[in-house]
């Protein structure tokens, strides 16, 4: 089993904005540390960062296991369609991400909740499956809008890690900064699945467009409120005018996208979108944590610095 192999089975282009996730979780837990009255324990970091590639790429792994005979009704070029890696090689590759993952969790002090997670990545992968008759392969719209609630549940509860692993949620649930940070991740994956739904067979006109008028909010409401709250001080440079600029070129370069993909819905071009969205949560997690700390900016600039290379490794290996 060949390494580039196995890149391609985890999908290791894609991990780049997981770990963005851990930085932008990070500075939302600075953030709120004094309003919820918690300890940031910077220790944990690394387990943090073990919990999310354990389960991010380990859930990769789980979706060519579990689709590859979908993947090859659909002629994926995936690594066990191809051959390059077999069924049992890719399972075993995927239970031990998942350990890992766990024992991450656990060593962070979030086990149960990245237990939790796992749970949900299974349940996507089933509900992403579709429905296979014969030689074809169809989606429900029950199955699909299920799949793609569940699959942006799993970025929002990903992005809290660093925030649960320092508090108590009962003190945390209360917290409104927490909960609109979580809402505009998961409304920003829903429609990055969306447009995945139509990847392999094209079209999608309609959602495409409604997919763009959406994509404002996801980016731009979480912005407002923090600069709207009364009190905050936010620097000129590192408090607004970058992350605002960091915001606006993901707009920017996802509504071009969209742009192209609505006057031409082929697979190639909504594939390309999707890889941006991906690869974009790097950009969106950048823009929301230096809102929420400025006077910390490494948490942003972390972010920021996985978007290259995640752009890349997607030379080598396809995020999708």
């Amino acid at each position: 089993m060949k390494l580039l192999s196995v890149a391609k089975l985890v999908r290791v282009s894609a991990l780049p904005s997981a770990l963005a996730d851990v930085f932008g979780g990070m500075a939302l837990a600075y953030a709120l540390a004094g309003r919820a009255s918690f300890t940031v324990h910077l220790g944990r970091l690394p387990w943090l960062i073990l919990a999310s590639l354990g389960v991010y790429l380990g859930g990769m792994a789980l979706n060519d296991v579990m689709h590859a005979r979908k993947d090859a009704l659909l002629r994926k070029q995936r690594p066990i369609v191809t051959g390059e890696v077999s069924w049992s090689q890719a399972w075993v590759v995927m239970a031990v991400l998942f350990a890992a993952g766990l024992l991450g969790g656990w060593l962070a002090g979030v086990a149960g909740w990245v237990a939790a997670l796992i749970v949900l990545v299974f349940l996507y992968n089933w509900l992403a499956i579709g429905r296979i008759q014969g030689a074809r392969v169809s989606q429900p719209f029950a199955r699909a809008a299920a799949g793609v609630a569940v699959i942006a549940l799993c970025r929002a509860l990903h992005v809290s890690l660093p925030l649960l692993a320092c508090g108590r949620l009962e003190l945390l649930v209360h917290q409104e900064a927490w909960r609109l940070f979580a809402a505009s991740v998961f409304l920003y994956f829903c429609l990055v699945t969306i447009v995945s739904l139509f990847e392999d067979s094209g079209g999608g006109k309609a959602a495409l467009r409604t997919v763009a008028w959406l994509l404002y909010a996801a980016v731009l409401v979480f912005p407002a409120y923090l600069l709207g709250q009364p009190g905050s001080a936010h620097s000129p440079v590192l408090g607004v005018f970058v992350p605002l600029a960091v915001l606006a070129w993901l707009l920017v370069m996802l509504q071009r996208l969209l742009d192209t993909a609505r006057r031409e819905p082929t697979p190639p071009n909504l594939g390309r979108t999707v890889g941006a969205g991906i690869r974009g949560e790097c950009l969106l997690m950048c823009g929301f944590a230096l809102l929420l700390v400025p006077q910390q900016p490494l948490w942003g600039l972390l972010a920021l610095a996985c978007y290259p290379v995640g752009r890349v490794l997607s030379v080598w290996v396809s995020p999708t």
